[in-house]
């Protein structure tokens, strides 16, 4: 079962640096990157992947260092950084939802440029509005059931790129805009935040899932508390703030037990 999960792993990190041409940075020793992200996984993980690395070509070990080097975080770091940024977290929701327009809601993540890989900062933004009760359905647009309409969804986009300009025009932003979001991201140790009814602060990647926190207007309520307490994606923390676990492609999809 592990030989197969992390075959299928491979395969797709193969189709990810192809489709993006990634490539390692031309000063890595692969070989001693590799002995020093091994020692970071779990001691019974470590005779599988180095079998796996020694024994595959040059391209096999560039997806399995690619799948190894990929960020790492853990419920433990989600609820350490909420207690030692409480008031920087509160404060980017806050001023978060004064830049976005009336009815709409945005979500933006900043991811930074790898020191192992040739991949620059890019700059995700995806772009909601409330549904007009009165607004004729288009058939073009894509379905949604949370009474959302999508605007626009734009993935891996480059800062200062004539694109990014032109995707956060449509909501009155500028290239100072995202840089204030970048600060108050920085300052609260998150990379991503999403306005709404619940305001969805993403902490960290790890893998292909990412730790995020959900933070209500006002303490849940007993019926919120059985919702967002499923010990999988969601975990009650306390009073207005939920945990979550968003799950990759592959992967766990949900929070570790321990």
């Amino acid at each position: 079962m592990k030989k197969i999960a992390l075959i299928i792993t491979l395969l797709y990190s193969a189709q990810n640096i192809k489709a993006q041409n990634i490539k390692f940075r031309e000063n890595i020793d692969k070989d001693s990157l590799f002995n020093t992200i091994v020692q970071k996984l779990p001691v019974e993980m470590h005779e599988d992947f180095t079998k796996t690395y020694k024994n595959g070509n040059e391209q096999e070990k560039e997806f399995l260092l690619f799948m190894i080097s990929m960020p790492e975080s853990s419920k433990k770091e989600l609820i350490e950084n909420f207690e030692h940024k409480k008031s920087e977290i509160q404060r980017l929701k806050n001023e978060y939802q004064k830049l976005v327009p009336k009815n709409y809601i945005v979500d933006i993540e900043f991811k930074p440029e790898s020191k192992i890989f040739t991949i620059t900062e890019e700059i995700s933004v995806k772009i909601y509005k409330l549904k007009d009760k009165t607004e004729k359905e288009n058939t073009d647009d894509v379905q949604r059931t949370d009474g959302l309409k999508v605007i626009s969804q734009n993935w891996n986009l480059k800062p200062n790129s004539n694109e990014l300009e032109k995707v956060i025009k449509s909501i009155g932003w500028t290239n100072e805009t995202l840089d204030e979001i970048k600060k108050l991201l920085n300052e609260a140790n998150c990379i991503s935040i999403q306005n709404g009814k619940v305001t969805t602060i993403g902490f960290a990647r790890s893998g292909m899932g990412k730790y995020s926190y959900k933070i209500f207007d006002k303490p849940l309520n007993e019926k919120e508390k059985i919702e967002y307490n499923n010990n999988c994606e969601y975990i009650f923390y306390k009073d207005n703030i939920v945990l979550e676990y968003g799950g990759g492609a592959i992967g766990s999809q949900c929070f570790e037990k321990k």
